[in-house]
């Protein structure tokens, strides 16, 4: 056995072993332990190495001397330069290591992201993560953007530890409250991006069950300002999930800024994030805010505030006769009499008296130039006149004086019988005025 260790011959130790049971003495152990030792770990003597090592340790002798003697390599392994983990592994599975060397391995593996082994090593030896391994590993992952390793390291510390569980509390809330509202990391939609490993992150530590109110908040306020699709689909989740809640202002401020970008389908997500107590005042509000995207000048911008507007009433109603009669009055504004004449009949939306007498005169004007005969072409006008108020105190006198205007225009087809009409619907409205007072 001498003369083999001395040659380094390994399939002569394994004969003697196999044929009479000769196992190498503690000397020899050392020996042949030292010489698997190269001066660096890479890639071309790895393989080669550990399986030396794998072959001494089948060859050594079960006794203290031999037992302390894989510890102390463990330790020579840990000073040589490169990538030495899969001896390490192999040392650690031999089972033999001292209490310390079984905690210099675990560290190692953890100081080096192979928590497999380490993970290897906690159920072979009950060896955990502390509170600060658990801390930096966690923000180290984090900021390396390798969130697929976050499941091993929460594997890694033991659940009846407090201070761990205060450590991950800790953890989530200084993540959660990073970076500001609307920095523009939030805004990044590449590939590897901020929010998205962000998202990843919290969304791990709170499906292992750590809980932090103000964190679970901030990350909501957070997915809210991205102004995507993605983020506030989070927040919704994390409203649902983890009861969430975020100021009302703030949603306010999303809302004004998704309808000025002409980001109209992101209402939708937004508009369920308000608390129940909020949602009246908040629709009534974005029905307003989309009124003034509701510009004849543009009329694609007009189509999808208008498309916005019916989601929202759809899924609403409006409780606020303001913003209702803003919604009729831009809709006469760009001559959408069909949309006008819906918001009249299912919500009860009426033009002020400026805007009705506007609208009147207009189709007045139409018919007029077009020099219509046919009294059918007054439909349009007669409909037009239940879209205002009959009970507003200025009504008379407003019809009074179109007609006055119309009876003064030069003459056309029509003129006497739009006259009639107005004055007929004057006297309907004043009967019911007289009879109240």
């Amino acid at each position: 056995m001498d003369e083999a260790v001395r040659r380094n011959n390994f399939p002569a130790m394994w004969q003697l072993k196999s044929r009479y049971g000769i196992t190498l003495s503690a000397a020899q152990f050392k020996d042949v332990l030292w010489q698997t030792l190269p001066q660096s770990f890479h890639e071309y003597v790895i393989p080669s190495a550990e399986n030396k090592i794998r072959m001494a340790l089948d060859l050594m002798t079960h006794d203290d001397a031999s037992e302390r003697l894989v510890s102390d390599f463990l330790q020579e392994v840990l000073k040589t330069k490169g990538y030495p983990e899969d001896v390490v592994n192999r040392l650690a599975e031999s089972k033999i290591l001292s209490e310390n060397a079984q905690k210099e391995a675990f560290d190692f593996f953890v100081s080096t992201g192979r928590f497999d082994y380490a993970q290897a090593m906690k159920e072979q030896y009950g060896i955990s993560l502390n509170g600060a391994q658990l801390k930096e590993q966690l923000f180290k992952t984090y900021e390396a953007k390798k969130n697929y390793q976050l499941q091993r390291i929460l594997s890694l510390y033991d659940k009846d530890n407090k201070s761990c569980t205060v450590i991950l509390r800790e953890v989530l809330k200084t993540v959660a409250m990073q970076p500001q509202d609307y920095s523009p990391k939030l805004f990044d939609r590449s590939y590897g991006n901020f929010f998205d490993n962000y998202m990843i992150f919290i969304n791990t530590l709170l499906s292992h069950g750590v809980r932090d109110q103000t964190a679970v908040n901030a990350a909501m306020t957070k997915a809210v300002s991205t102004l995507g699709s993605h983020g506030l689909e989070w927040a919704g989740q994390l409203k649902t999930n983890y009861q969430a809640t975020i100021d009302s202002e703030k949603l306010e401020v999303a809302m004004d800024r998704a309808v000025d970008e002409r980001q109209f389908f992101l209402l939708e997500l937004i508009f369920p994030l308000f608390a129940c107590d909020d949602t009246d005042t908040a629709n009534s509000r974005l029905l307003e805010k989309l009124a003034s995207k509701l510009d004849p000048r543009f009329y694609y911008i007009y189509r999808m505030a208008k498309n916005a507007c019916q989601q929202r009433l759809a899924s609403s109603g409006c409780t606020s006769q303001k913003a209702i009669d803003t919604l009729i009055n831009k809709a006469i504004e760009n001559k959408d009499i069909p949309w006008a004449s819906e918001l009249n009949s299912k919500y009860n939306a009426y033009l002020d008296t400026k805007m009705f007498n506007h609208h009147i005169l207009d189709q007045v004007g139409d018919l007029k130039r077009c020099k219509h005969t046919d009294p059918c072409f007054l439909d349009d006008l007669i409909t037009s006149l239940r879209f205002v108020k009959t009970d507003n105190p200025d009504l008379p006198g407003t019809i009074e004086r179109m007609v006055e205007r119309i009876r003064k225009m030069e003459k056309f087809p029509l003129q006497q019988h739009v006259v009639d009409k107005l004055r007929s619907f004057a006297e309907d409205i004043q009967t019911p005025l007289m009879v109240n007072n």
